[in-house]
């Protein structure tokens, strides 16, 4: 089952690489063929297989030999290896392995269907914002909208009131807001020049997944990352002190963690930080 869901990641990434290319040159991207950029000539079927066209190629276009870039195959791999990861917490290891009797309800087809797509659209603003220091509004404001609707879902099938922190709708808003308001202020202080307002977006984004206290713990995360690629690359002399690195991927790569290990998470912040969710 989980390699079944791993071969439709691949599948879904395949796509979301065309549209992380064709949002930045405004092409069409559900009527047009796939094409290479450079010749322009369509690519046959047999060269569109996720990761396994890529190989038999040897990275290069078949009629130009222009070089494909290795962002096709990562985002394919990424998004694969993350539906694989989904169908494991829902299917196979965290969620049910622990609880064989536990029966697959509406309500966790609900929440799957979230995780996917949440997924998805995560794995579309990291390749973006790799690509082109951009995030794209196309991707995030329909992904806040459906994020919040989803945690009112949430608040709906529990008892908790609406003036609570630990009502998943009130938590994700207040850490939405939370996020956005010390993003916009790091925009203030450095007057643009640490952060752009697509972070800001991201930040709203990123709390309305999480919900509050998490959205601390998708900030750690997302620094800490963050820093430790930026050192390695001005040690490698790939970047220096004064490059702009995309803050997207790292915040992106916070949302991820926190969203697979919140319990392993949980677990050593209420034991060593008193800080429980």
């Amino acid at each position: 089952m989980i390699s079944i869901f791993f071969i439709v990641g691949l599948i879904v990434g395949s796509f979301l690489g065309v549209v992380n290319y064709r949002l930045k040159v405004a092409e069409n991207i559900v009527f047009k063929r796939s094409h290479c950029p450079k010749c322009k000539k369509p690519i046959r079927w047999y060269d569109n297989i996720p990761l396994l066209s890529f190989i038999i190629l040897a990275g290069q276009c078949r009629d130009c030999r222009e070089k494909i870039s290795w962002k096709y195959p990562a985002i394919e791999l990424m998004t694969g290896l993350l539906f694989a990861a989904v169908a494991w917490k829902f299917l196979g290891g965290w969620g049910f392995a622990g609880n064989p009797e536990k029966i697959f309800s509406a309500g966790d087809a609900i929440e799957m269907a979230f995780w996917l797509f949440a997924v998805c659209y995560l794995t579309l603003i990291f390749f973006h914002d790799l690509s082109y220091m951009l995030i794209p509004d196309v991707a995030v404001y329909p992904a806040i909208v459906i994020t919040l609707f989803y945690q009112y879902w949430k608040y709906l099938q529990g008892p908790l009131g609406i003036a609570t922190l630990k009502n998943p709708f009130v938590s994700s808003l207040f850490a939405a807001l939370i996020a956005a308001l010390f993003f916009f202020a790091l925009i203030w202080i450095s007057r643009g020049k640490w952060i752009g307002g697509g972070d800001v977006k991201l930040g709203f984004l990123a709390g309305a997944i999480a919900g509050w206290p998490k959205i601390l713990f998708v900030l750690f995360f997302a620094y800490m990352i963050g820093a430790i690629v930026s050192l390695v690359l001005i040690g490698l002399k790939k970047k220096t002190w004064k490059s702009q690195i995309p803050f997207g991927p790292f915040l992106v790569s916070g949302i991820l963690i926190v969203m697979f290990f919140s319990e392993q998470i949980q677990f050593w912040a209420n034991r060593y930080l008193n800080i429980g969710y």
